[in-house]
């Protein structure tokens, strides 16, 4: 039986569960977020799955922008991005097709190795929900600081958690991450 004729449901559930196993001893330590933004020389960015334009994340881009500003900027993209290669000149681009991910929905070995060839010290994943390949890039960045939106199971990826309300405009939901971001 191919693993494309799993129900989605199932091989999302078996690509979890893989994550979790994966995972297990790498326990989170504690750390101080004062500064960690500031203080960061390397940044790993991944863009919302299934949004190819960046136009709601501008304030986040932005905001890298200014700390980020030569070379220290990493963004994982799923499509297309001519707009934002133009925002961010300066900045390293890793695009990953769809074939780069597992029936599982996890990055294949090849593809996290292209990720894996920069070390980061912050991670932020702007999808507003958890998407497994984000999600995992994320976490497998060992980033010291990884940013996420909170969900269910998003502490397994993320030790910095933003509160979305699902009645908020995405845009806002951006704007306020920024505003967070930049008190770090």
């Amino acid at each position: 039986m191919s693993m494309e004729l799993l129900p989605e449901s199932l091989r999302r559930s078996i690509g979890m569960g893989v994550t979790r196993f994966r995972f297990r001893k790498n326990r989170n330590e504690m750390i101080s977020f004062t500064r960690s933004l500031s203080n960061a020389r390397r940044a790993l960015l991944i863009m919302p799955m299934h949004r190819a334009e960046p136009l709601p994340v501008v304030t986040i881009i932005d905001l890298l922008k200014r700390r980020f500003p030569e070379r220290g900027l990493t963004v994982i993209t799923w499509g297309p991005s001519l707009e934002l290669m133009q925002m961010l000149p300066h900045s390293q681009f890793i695009r990953i097709l769809e074939t780069e991910i597992s029936p599982f929905y996890l990055p294949r070995r090849e593809t996290m190795q292209r990720i894996d060839s920069t070390a980061y010290d912050v991670a932020i994943d702007l999808n507003l929900d958890l998407v497994l390949p984000s999600g995992y890039i994320c976490r497998e960045s060992n980033a010291r600081v990884r940013i996420g939106f909170a969900g269910k199971r998003s502490d397994l990826f993320y030790n910095f958690q933003i509160r979305s309300h699902p009645s908020t405009r995405k845009h806002d939901v951006y704007d306020r991450l920024a505003a967070c971001l930049e008190m770090f």
